[in-house]
């Protein structure tokens, strides 16, 4: 109902009509609300599964920064580990090191020592072929004189006779 089809009367619009017309109106602005609130409650619902879902999200996204901060922990400490591996293999390969040094250097020093003893031998060896030879020079040199003075002492003459 609208206003103009409203009746009046003597003293302005009948009673009857005003009231249909409040009621017409408040049935309107009543369905008007409902729509309204039908309306916000949808809204609502959307605004509440979107929430849910931002909730689910936030929760994964925590949940793949606190794997992320696992993940960074262990390569850290990882990290850490091989450093400090490395740092102990350093030491032992210097101490492995050092030990390959002093077993060469006590294996250089007994070659040396037995090369000193051979250096001795062989002069030892020397000396006594030298002496040797000059012994054996000596004799030679006296054989020498002897059959030269045996060779003077020869008879020269005719030697038949001592056949």
């Amino acid at each position: 109902m609208k206003l103009e089809e409203m009746k009046q009367g003597l003293w302005g619009y009948k009673k009857d009509h005003v009231f249909l017309y409040i009621a017409t109106q408040e049935e309107a602005f009543s369905q008007k609300l409902l729509e309204k609130d039908a309306q916000m409650e949808r809204m609502d619902q959307q605004a509440q599964t979107r929430i849910r879902e931002l909730e689910e999200e936030n929760s994964r996204l925590r949940e793949e920064v606190s794997r992320i901060r696992g993940q960074y922990d262990q390569i850290s400490t990882a990290i850490l580990d091989a450093r400090a591996s490395a740092e102990a293999l350093k030491a032992e390969t210097q101490v492995q090191e050092e030990a390959a040094r002093q077993t060469l250097r006590q294996a250089l020093e007994q070659d040396l020592s037995l090369l000193d003893g051979y250096r001795a031998n062989i002069k030892k060896l020397r000396e006594s072929i030298c002496a040797t030879l000059e012994e054996l020079n000596a004799q030679t040199h006296q054989l020498e004189q002897q059959a030269a003075s045996l060779s003077e002492a020869a008879p020269t003459g005719n030697l038949a006779l001592f056949r």
